[in-house]
């Protein structure tokens, strides 16, 4: 099945224009993707090479 990359619905029913206003979407913050978002920002804006950055969270007890 021919699916968009991003949302994985079907091409013929996300592109459809009689569906154009048939979507909804909701958002969800994520604090764990949030906390690895602001430490790699932070390290960015202080001047670190973000090539090859990976970032590991890991959640208080």
């Amino acid at each position: 099945m021919d699916v968009c990359p991003d949302c994985r619905q079907p091409w013929d029913d996300a592109t459809s224009k009689a569906n154009e206003y048939l979507w909804h979407a909701t958002l969800t913050r994520c604090h764990a993707c949030a906390a690895a978002a602001r430490a790699s920002g932070e390290f960015e804006s202080s001047g670190g090479d973000m090539r090859g950055l990976h970032v590991h969270v890991s959640r208080d007890q």
